[in-house]
C-alpha cells in the first residue's frame, strides 16, 4: 500500500522544522511505502530556500509544490491532485507526529473498512494553560480527545491535523471547499468538518481512531483571549459568508438567521450562576461570534 501525506504550510518555517524531523523518525508499515507532499500556500518567508536544504540532508521523499492560490483549502486540493497513494493523510505544519502514526492510520484502515479515519491531537503548551481555557474551548486550538476506544462517527468532529482519507473518495464526493478554510486575513475553519459531514450523509463509515496520535504545539499568542475572540469573530462572519441563498432576501436573510444562530448558542441558557461564572468566557465566545455574523449579514445584504 501506498500513503501520501499532504502537509501544508505558510509563513512558518520554524514549526515546519519540527514538522518535518518528526517525520525522520515514524515507522513504516510492512510492505508499504509512503511520499510526504509539502505544499507551500503561497508563503513570503524562506519556506522554499528551508525545505530545499532540509531535503538535502534528510532521506523522506519530500515533493515541493508552490500554490499560489491562498487559503488552506485550495492547498489541500493540490496536494490531494498530486498524490499518488491509495490512502491520503492530513496534517499541519505547527504538529509533530507520533512514531506509529502511519502504522496506527493504515491499520484503521485495514481492520474496520471505513473511507476516513481521524485521530487524537494532543498539545504541546508553550506556556502553562490559563485557568480560563477550559475543556470546552479546545477546539478552536484544533485539539481533539475523544477518549481511547475508537468508534464510528455520527457527526464530523474531527480536525484536519489529523486524519486521513481513501484517495478514491476524493474522486466520488468532490474535495474540499474553496469557501471555507484559513486564508492569510482570516482565522477561517470547517473545510475538513464540511468534507467529513459530506461523506457522514452519504452514510459512509468514518472512524476515530485513538491510536493515531499527533501533537500540537500551542504557541503564547494562541493562549490569549485576543486570539479566541477573533477567531470566534471570523467563525461568525464566515458562516453568515456561507449563506449564499438568502443573499437576495435582504431583511428575511438578515433577521432570520441571526435570531436562530443566537438561539443555538448557550449565551442564552446558563444553568445558574456558578455555571456562568465558571463558563463566562465561553458566552463572551459566543456573542462575539453572533456579533461577527450579523455585521457579515448586514454587509451582504446593503
Amino acid at each position: 500500500m501506498k500513503i501520501s501525506v499532504v502537509v501544508c504550510t505558510y509563513n512558518r518555517c520554524e514549526s515546519l522544522e519540527r514538522t518535518l524531523k518528526s517525520f525522520t523518525e515514524i515507522s513504516v508499515p510492512k510492505g508499504s511505502v509512503w511520499e510526504l507532499i509539502l505544499v507551500d500556500n503561497n508563503s513570503k518567508d524562506k519556506t522554499k530556500l528551508f525545505v530545499e536544504e532540509f531535503k538535502k540532508d534528510c532521506k523522506i521523499n519530500i515533493e515541493y509544490i508552490f500554490e499560489k492560490k491562498s487559503g488552506l483549502s485550495y492547498a489541500r486540493n493540490q496536494g490531494i491532485k498530486q498524490a499518488k497513494g491509495e490512502i491520503i493523510a492530513f496534517t499541519d505544519d505547527d504538529v509533530i507526529v507520533d512514531r506509529y502514526w502511519l502504522l496506527n492510520i493504515q491499520k484503521a484502515f485495514n481492520e474496520h473498512g471505513v473511507s476516513c479515519v481521524g485521530g487524537r491531537i494532543l498539545p504541546i503548551w508553550e506556556i502553562p494553560k490559563p485557568e480560563w481555557l477550559i475543556p470546552q474551548l479546545h477546539y478552536i486550538l484544533a485539539l481533539l480527545d475523544r477518549g481511547d476506544k475508537p468508534f464510528y462517527l455520527e457527526s464530523p468532529i474531527i480536525w484536519g491535523a489529523n486524519f486521513a482519507v481513501k484517495a478514491g473518495v476524493f474522486e466520488k464526493y468532490g474535495v474540499f471547499n474553496i469557501k471555507l478554510g484559513r486564508i492569510p486575513e482570516r482565522l477561517f475553519a470547517g473545510e475538513e468538518t464540511d468534507f467529513v459531514g459530506r461523506l457522514l450523509n452519504e452514510g459512509e463509515k468514518v472512524l476515530y481512531y485513538p491510536n493515531a496520535v499527533v501533537y500540537h504545539r500551542i504557541p503564547r499568542d494562541r493562549i490569549s483571549k485576543k486570539y479566541f475572540r477573533r477567531w470566534k469573530y471570523d467563525q461568525g462572519i464566515l458562516k453568515a459568508s456561507t449563506l449564499d441563498h438568502f443573499k437576495h432576501q435582504k431583511y428575511w436573510g438578515t433577521l432570520y438567521h441571526p435570531i436562530i444562530y443566537f438561539l443555538k448558542n448557550p449565551i442564552l441558557f446558563p444553568k445558574g450562576l456558578r455555571d456562568f461564572l465558571r463558563k463566562r468566557f465561553v458566552y463572551e465566545l459566543s456573542l462575539i461570534s453572533y456579533i461577527g455574523f450579523i455585521l457579515q449579514r448586514i454587509r451582504t445584504n446593503k
